[in-house]
């Protein structure tokens, strides 16, 4: 068995950029959500989103950066201190979700929100782009090797599948099945693989590596 690698910190962050509409009382809020891992990256999108909605009343911004969300900003670009940027913010605290800028471009409609309501819609706008912007999952998985005979390929697949686990296989003289495994459940699927198969599957542990998995909110990657 390979010495296993130092854990990273898993993450989740958003796929690719995303934009959702959203309007109360004739305001309309158009929420950019943006992947992104440095504070220049963020910056220039923000400035791109500018440009593309120069004539909007505000263009409100927050970012989360690094695995851990260490850097963070808001800004609530001319709405009253505390209504925007920093509600934005704490969405994003909340969901976890990091390496991401967002920017709110709001289009006033006539009607005054007040700050609560000001609130409720930033926070709205961004939770719900969130909700529905492609995610992705980055993390470690170790790869486990299984041959096997061809007669034991429907159930190791339907088994890898119902476990949620991404995999390839190889098909030669035998099948060789290659499984992304969380590094704590390696030894718990090895021993389902090896019970399935009445002990004859050949099972190696290869290197543990970063990768980024689609993430499917109803299930766990």
């Amino acid at each position: 068995m390979p010495e296993s690698m130092s854990p990273t910190v898993e993450f989740t962050s958003v796929a690719k950029e995303f934009r959702h509409e959203y309007i109360v009382d004739k305001s309309r809020f158009i929420t950019t959500i943006y992947p992104c891992t440095t504070e220049e990256e963020a910056q220039a999108f923000i400035g791109r989103i500018n440009k593309e909605f120069w004539d909007a009343t505000h263009n409100c911004t927050a970012y989360a950066l690094g695995p851990k969300q260490e850097q963070q900003r808001s800004s609530d670009n001319g709405e009253p201190s505390g209504t925007a940027g920093k509600p934005m913010l704490e969405v994003l605290k909340k969901t976890g979700v990091t390496n991401v800028a967002v920017v709110v471009t709001r289009y006033f409609g006539g009607i005054k929100l007040g700050a609560g309501g000001l609130i409720r819609a930033y926070s709205h706008s961004v939770a719900e782009t969130l909700r529905l912007a492609p995610k992705e999952l980055h993390t470690t998985r170790t790869q486990l090797q299984a041959t096997i005979d061809y007669s034991l390929y429907g159930a190791v697949e339907r088994f890898v599948q119902d476990q949620k686990l991404h995999y390839e296989a190889n098909f030669g003289e035998h099948v060789t099945v290659t499984i992304l495994v969380p590094p704590t459940d390696v030894e718990g699927i090895q021993k389902e693989l090896q019970d399935m198969s009445h002990g004859t599957a050949d099972c190696t542990i290869l290197d543990s590596i970063e990768v980024v998995l689609p993430l499917d909110e109803s299930s766990n990657q």
